[in-house]
């Protein structure tokens, strides 16, 4: 029975059935199940967990077709229940995703990276004596802070931190994000002694303010 055929990607559409699998806890019980066929007691020692709080979960992941029963396992007493997950990999098209799941399941990896390059970044420019920061008034009542490079040390470091904002058609867009993936393509397989952080991204300025609702320079 545990060599069925096993799909290598099957999409999850149902809205419960995407509730339970963006679910953290449910999650953990799944995986075993994503890794091989398993019985209740095997699938306990793999998550290190009891057989009841594995069995709490199979029944609701078995429902909505997130794993499927494969047969039963002879042995001596009652057979038991193998189980595997409907296939290899689970895919969720993000537009199905509710949004409080996709940030909670996104934003904490792209922090992290995020975090990773302001720690590097801020490090470098620091180390080369090369910037400042600018303080100066701005309004009536505001101050500006502006980072500032030596003129004649433009162009000689190896770290950049630009974000800015351009007003494009969206042929422009689609050819920048075109351009932006062709050069990296162009460094991805070179080596070095030393890693660095790469980030490249375009994105329409958003239609409603979410995480940055409470930035006034949102808008």
């Amino acid at each position: 029975m545990r060599h069925q055929p096993w799909p290598d990607q099957v999409e999850i559409t149902d809205p419960e059935a995407i509730d339970l699998l963006t679910n953290v806890r449910a999650l953990r019980f799944l995986n075993p199940f994503m890794r091989d066929a398993h019985t209740l007691t095997s699938a306990a020692a793999a998550v290190q967990r009891p057989a009841t709080s594995v069995a709490y979960w199979v029944p609701r992941l078995l429902r909505h077709r997130l794993i499927v029963h494969l047969g039963d396992e002879a042995r001596a007493g009652a057979p038991m229940p193998v189980y595997r997950a409907a296939g290899r990999q689970l895919s969720v098209p993000l537009a199905k995703l509710p949004f409080d799941r996709r940030v909670a399941l996104l934003d904490d990896g792209r922090r992290r990276v995020l975090n990773r390059f302001l720690d590097g970044i801020d490090e470098q420019m620091a180390r080369s004596n090369d910037f400042s920061l600018v303080f100066a008034p701005s309004g009536e009542s505001g101050a500006s802070i502006q980072m500032q490079e030596r003129q004649d040390r433009q162009g000689a470091h190896d770290f950049t931190d630009a974000w800015t904002v351009f007003d494009l058609t969206k042929a422009d867009a689609l050819q920048l994000g075109r351009d932006m993936d062709n050069l990296l393509d162009r460094y991805a397989t070179k080596t070095g002694p030393t890693k660095y952080i790469v980030h490249a991204g375009i994105a329409a300025t958003p239609k409603h303010a979410w995480r940055s609702a409470n930035d006034p320079r949102s808008g």
